[in-house]
């Protein structure tokens, strides 16, 4: 067989005719891109067009598809000692994920690179209100969901291992990828341990930059500071490795080439006695007012180790001062010494909240210069019959920051429930007027419509609850529906009442002592609107 070759002529273009077809180019190309322009650059529904006649009209834009990243199962394996009665887990950790779509969203459970899974034990259900997954899980998995006209999505991964040094429920929401994460909470101090896990569901690598902050300030995270996330997969950091012998710890995760999911797990032992285990996930963005709901005192004492704390943090590079309002259940409370705490940039600050009366509050945090909060929340547990050492042991949940809402803007949200679960709602009024020499005598209330999701997808229950301003009001969900029938609570409140901010406290049904808090995830992106018009120019 003959191959033929053709040869390629190098045409050479004077410079003058160059210059000539570029001119020509850049004003055909201006004119291409002024024959239409947006109304008022904006994107959404918008006011309605006043002139009819202007030649603008609405072209609709679907709402994208929504992929949710659920947490990997609890690792919390320690090297064989070579004694079982000296494990760190004697027993099994069980695993159990609960993904719920509302309103005729189509969900789809996937791996992180996308590839369809049957791995779930219980079958989808789809009934009027939702269609529900529930099930075990081996590792990290999607939630992928087409909204239509669906109004949320969301999931929640447990872990709860009942006995050994690493006892604890590990919980954590599926929630959106993000360019950012703030993770405030979790401790490489002696005795603690952190896995920071980055998660990329997209399609291309992620370059994640990490910034952290101790007690002392910022820490200094050398080579470590850049970790690159191949797509599909996720990558694990041990916090004591590259940010060692830090009480106390803020993350900034940023990442670049793709939005990556981020938490930490975290867990740790005070001697030889469990002293709890929990995920560490993204709250708030450092804004001037932040919320910390489900902070939970049983009447410790000011210096009990065990009392909450709070946890403050201004990023910037200026100092300033918090002011902390504190809704209990029958009011705005005092808590003495910390109404006002002094900020230094850089630093985290640790306010105790020991000396509060034993119920169920919310802190709201308004400061002079940006700041992240989160709280540490302890639970005592009943020592095993066969225990080694003496002592109580303890489970720890950390409590996400979280925006407080504005006018004309609410806190409607969703939060699944774990069918082995049982779970308390905590929903606080916040006041307008926060002063301390006026805050006792804030008024109003806001009606908030609660609603549960059973397994099968219909309602199983709705309910409204008149929150005063000021307060902390709980509901057992036991007094909501039958125990074990809710999968999902959603909570919505009007726009023209005092915001509510609120969280959902879950409990081990079988070990009551090990518990989480989750905050509630925001209706999903809907379709909009893009008010677009055709403009003839020339030149």
């Amino acid at each position: 067989m003959t191959r033929r070759t053709t040869k390629r002529r190098k045409l050479t273009v004077p410079p003058a005719a160059r210059r000539a077809a570029a001119a020509t180019g850049a004003l055909l190309c201006a004119m291409a891109v002024a024959a239409l322009a947006v109304t008022d650059g904006t994107v959404g529904p918008g006011p309605a067009v006043a002139d009819p006649g202007d030649g603008a009209r609405a072209v609709p834009v679907a709402a994208a598809e929504t992929g949710l990243v659920c947490p990997q199962p609890a690792e919390l394996e320690q090297p064989d000692v070579g004694d079982d009665q000296f494990s760190a887990t004697p027993v099994e950790t069980s695993t159990s994920l609960v993904a719920v779509a509302l309103d005729g969203a189509d969900p789809a459970l996937t791996t992180l690179d996308g590839a369809e899974t049957g791995d779930l034990t219980g079958p989808l259900e789809v009934g009027d209100a939702a269609a529900v997954r529930t099930g075990q899980v081996p590792d990290a998995r999607l939630l992928r969901v087409t909204p239509g006209g669906a109004t949320y999505a969301t999931g929640t991964v447990a872990s709860v291992t009942t006995d050994g040094d690493l006892r604890g429920m590990v919980a954590g929401p599926c929630a959106e990828p993000a360019v950012e994460h703030w993770l405030v909470g979790g401790s490489t101090a002696v005795g603690s341990s952190g896995r920071l896990v980055l998660q990329n569901p997209g399609r291309t690598p992620a370059t994640v930059a990490l910034e952290a902050w101790g007690a002392s300030g910022p820490v200094a995270l050398g080579g470590q500071a850049l970790v690159v996330v191949p797509p599909g997969e996720q990558v694990v950091t041990m916090l004591e490795a590259v940010a060692p012998d830090q009480s106390r710890l803020a993350l900034h995760v940023t990442a670049e080439g793709g939005r990556v999911g981020a938490y930490v797990q975290h867990h740790r032992i005070d001697g030889l006695l469990p002293a709890g285990a929990d995920l560490v996930v993204g709250g708030g963005a450092p804004a001037a007012t932040t919320a910390v709901s489900g902070v939970v005192s049983t009447g410790e004492a000011v210096d009990d180790p065990h009392a909450p704390r709070l946890d403050l943090l201004a990023p910037g590079d200026r100092s300033g001062t918090a002011r902390l309002a504190v809704l209990g259940a029958d009011g705005p409370v005092r808590l003495r010494g910390g109404e006002e705490v002094a900020l230094e940039p850089g630093k985290i600050t640790t306010l105790p909240l020991g000396g509060l009366p034993e119920g169920a509050y919310t802190v709201v945090v308004d400061a002079d210069v940006p700041v992240v909060a989160g709280a540490a929340v302890d639970r005592r547990g009943t020592p095993a019959r066969d225990a080694v050492v003496d002592g109580d042991p303890y489970d720890r949940a950390w409590l996400p920051g979280q925006a407080v809402p504005s006018d004309g803007v609410v806190a409607d949200g969703v939060v699944a429930v774990p069918q082995d679960a049982s779970y308390e709602l905590a929903l606080a009024g916040v006041p307008g007027e926060r002063d301390p020499e006026r805050i006792d005598d804030v008024e109003g209330s806001t009606e908030v419509g609660l609603r549960g999701i059973g397994p099968d997808g219909a309602e199983a229950w709705s309910q409204t609850v008149e929150v005063p301003t000021g307060q902390t009001v709980t509901l057992d969900g036991a007094d909501l529906g039958d125990p074990g029938e809710t999968v999902a609570v959603v909570a919505e409140q009007p726009a023209d009442q005092p915001g509510v901010v609120w969280s959902v406290t879950l409990s081990d049904a079988g070990a009551p002592s090990l518990f989480s808090v989750l905050n509630p995830a925001a209706p999903l992106a809907s379709g909009d609107e893009v008010r677009v018009r055709r403009v003839d120019a020339v030149g």
